[in-house]
């Protein structure tokens, strides 16, 4: 994980069929020998449901603003599924929200059967997203 400007606590993302809650920091309550380093990613959308903690969260600072990647489907025999939102420098006061668009790309790789077109294909998803810090349990 590397440096990023994210920072709110706690992001929302919507979009077509796709529903986001992104913690920097894992919520609690901590239960003893649980890792709560990293942050929290849950998923919902046309991959099934999914949640991403820590070291499954890949963050990236960018000219952008910071990358977000998580692995939706593994690469198999039929390809692979990544997620990659788009997050701009957010500042928000405890309390406060702060709504803002941005976008998430999804990565699909083909399977291992070699043939003629694109190794990747991108779609591109709309999002409202919802920036906020929130007193987090301990």
């Amino acid at each position: 994980m590397t440096q990023t400007d994210i920072v709110a606590n706690r992001i929302t993302f919507t979009g077509d069929r796709t529903n986001i809650v992104y913690y920097t920091q894992r919520p609690g309550p901590r239960v003893l020998g649980e890792d709560f380093t990293g942050g929290e990613l849950n998923y919902e959308g046309p991959e099934a449901t999914h949640t991403f903690f820590g070291q499954d969260i890949t963050l990236q600072s960018s000219p952008l603003g910071t990358l977000l990647t998580i692995t939706l489907k593994v690469k198999d025999d039929t390809g692979g599924i990544t997620l990659t939102l788009l997050i701009p420098r957010v500042s928000v006061n405890r309390g406060n929200t702060l709504n803002f668009e941005t976008l998430a790309i999804k990565t699909s790789s083909r399977g291992f059967i070699a043939g003629e077109g694109p190794e990747l294909t991108y779609t591109i998803v709309p999002l409202i997203a919802e920036a906020s810090n929130i007193m987090m349990p301990a």
